[in-house]
């Protein structure tokens, strides 16, 4: 028997008289005329998932017949008629009525593999950020096809050519589906054990936060590029999750940053990215000289290197390297940062003499980095936002100890290798930091004897910890996690009963629908499980009235019916989407629908 994420079937008779179909309650002696797609409906819903009924239907009947069908017969669910909602295991405890049962998750593979799907539309975001991140991705897809089964979908053979960079990821072909009938999201219904996102821009993402009992594990990276965009990310993210998905940030000071922010971090994960450590190229004389060499400074040969890894928002962090370069003149300071001017190009921020900037911006200018690494002899970062660990790491591998600018005390990442000064910043990018004591630090930690075993000790401590494979697998334990979770849970993350008067299991995501005809985007709501789009307005008050009256609903559009009003919440005034003074809304009938009763 397959179990549905909220009905099961009641005991039932069907029965047809005079060409008509009928469906018999034997347990409340209810008798319903059903069509003919709700009569082929209820003979696979014991037995079927609603993709399997959907697919197997749709070769006979129209999709919109399907999901009307589906959604009427979940309708009289619940009012009570021919299905039965689901019950939690909590709320069947306290009534004394025995859980229902639950089978336990097992991967969908011969080799036991979890099946997961990668939607691809994170490539989309290639030219929006940095180098390395790219290169992680890909890094970590390779290595992750090693103990997942990786899946994605594609609907044209131009969309297939797009991926074939990612090798490791078996892309599944829909294009003999209609791209403009069902949404992506639907057919990550399809026996997935789990769905990995990486986009950072939530164009697409929110979609899949509503497939019903598939985990999704979202990777933040928390790019320096991103830096001004990433409360609102991370809160809607964790205003969309379940108790099934799971947040992947890349260091232990997103997670401090979250928790800061007021989010719950009981179902966030660190998992930095891997790191490549190349041999040594010799002696660190030898690497300054290269060093000094390329950059046209001759200081790197005769002055300590600090190298400063930054996530600065870019004004603000040019002018506090140029008050930190000017305040340790004595020093030679290479800045890894991706957004300040790389190497070779002119210097628009009119830095001090001591200071180079540089960023790996291609495979070339990768291959160099890690001669000025070894050249480094203390390393210097702030722990926010925006600091990629990734090239942290890899820089102290190299042998140089690290002073670590921070708010949340020393990051257990780099917990053996240096010290903390306290500093302080905000979501704005401002950035303070006791000058004299950072100074002060860094001059303590060049001395010999402060870096004394360190380069033996943390140098193989981190290549070990740090490989590309140990971060696959310590993502596919998250997917490991996520699916235990949804069998304790026992229906997938949804902990509320449903009954009688609920509202419906399927409610509306606010997204915005792209109109090829017009070329527009428009502003409107999307119910994943019945495959229908409402309108803003309908569904808005719609959610409001599950937990307000008619009364309280109607002063909300009143307030912003008024001229002069501003809406405060950005959804709504990109939506345009409030009904005109002279539109009424019967918001009683809103709410007799939210109970499932007839307005």
């Amino acid at each position: 028997m397959v179990s549905h994420t909220h009905y099961h079937l009641g005991h039932h008779h069907k029965f047809e008289r005079d060409d008509r179909k009928y469906v018999a309650d034997l347990e409340t002696g209810d008798i319903i005329q059903v069509n003919d797609v709700e009569w082929e409906v209820l003979s696979r819903y014991q037995a079927q998932t609603r993709y399997q009924i959907v697919e197997e239907l749709k070769q006979e009947y129209k999709l919109t017949a399907i999901f009307d069908g589906i959604e009427r017969l979940e309708r009289l669910g619940r009012e009570g008629s021919i299905l039965r909602p689901r019950r939690s295991r909590d709320h069947d405890h306290r009534d004394g009525v025995p859980p229902t049962k639950v089978e336990a998750v097992k991967p969908t593979t011969t080799n036991q593999k979890p099946k997961v799907l990668v939607p691809f539309h994170f490539t989309r975001e290639k030219s929006a950020l940095d180098y390395f991140t790219g290169l992680n991705r890909y890094q970590l897809l390779t290595n992750l096809s090693e103990f997942a089964e990786l899946e994605t979908l594609a609907f044209s053979q131009a969309e297939k050519q797009d991926l074939q960079t990612f090798d490791s990821v078996q892309v599944r072909n829909l294009h003999g589906t209609d791209k403009g009938t069902l949404m992506m999201p639907w057919y990550a219904m399809d026996n997935y054990d789990g769905i990995l996102l990486l986009s950072q821009f939530l164009t697409d993402d929110l979609l899949y936060y509503r497939v019903p009992d598939v985990p999704v594990v979202h990777c933040i990276d928390g790019v320096q590029q991103l830096r001004h965009a990433l409360p609102k990310i991370l809160l809607t993210l964790s205003a969309f999750q379940r108790s099934i998905d799971t947040l992947v940030v890349k260091a232990s000071w997103m997670k401090e940053w979250l928790a800061e922010l007021g989010v719950s971090t009981e179902n966030v994960r660190v998992i930095p990215d891997g790191i490549d450590v190349v041999a040594p190229m010799g002696d660190k004389t030898l690497a300054k000289q290269h060093t000094a060499a390329i950059f046209e400074k001759p200081m790197f040969t005769k002055q300590p290197i600090v190298g400063l890894i930054s996530g600065f928002e870019p004004n603000r962090g040019a002018a506090w390297i140029s008050e930190f370069a000017r305040a340790n003149r004595h020093l030679a300071i290479f800045v890894y940062d991706t957004m300040l001017v790389g190497a070779g190009s002119p210097n628009p921020y009119h830095l001090p003499e001591n200071v180079v900037i540089f960023s790996a911006d291609d495979e070339e200018t990768r291959s160099v980095l890690p001669i000025f690494f070894q050249a480094l002899d203390l390393v210097c970062f702030p722990a926010m936002p925006g600091t990629p660990l990734s090239i942290v790491l890899e820089a102290m591998a190299y042998g140089a100890a690290c002073v670590v600018m921070t708010k949340y005390g020393m990051p257990t990442e780099v917990a053996e290798a240096g010290v903390a000064v306290k500093s302080d910043w905000d979501n704005f990018g401002n950035f303070h930091v006791p000058m004299a004591e950072l100074s002060r630090t860094i001059h303590q930690w060049l001395q010999p004897s402060k870096r004394h075993g360190l380069r033996e000790r943390f140098t193989d401590q981190t290549v070990q910890r740090h490989t590309r494979k140990d971060a696959a697998r310590e993502l596919v334990k998250v997917f490991e996690e996520s699916l235990q979770r949804k069998t304790d849970d026992g229906r997938g993350g949804v902990t509320s009963p449903l009954r009688a008067g609920s509202p419906s299991p399927y409610p509306p995501i606010f997204c915005r629908r792209y109109e090829p005809d017009t070329g527009t985007l428009r502003s409107c709501t999307y119910r994943l499980g019945i495959n229908r789009y409402d309108s803003l307005k309908t569904a808005l008050a719609s959610v409001l009235a599950e937990k307000h009256t008619p009364a309280e609903v109607e002063s909300v559009f009143k307030h912003f019916q008024r001229e002069g009003s501003t809406p405060t919440c950005e959804a709504i005034r990109a939506g345009n989407g409030f009904p005109p003074n002279r539109v009424e809304i019967n918001l009683a009938g809103v709410e007799h629908q939210q109970k499932g009763e007839k307005a």
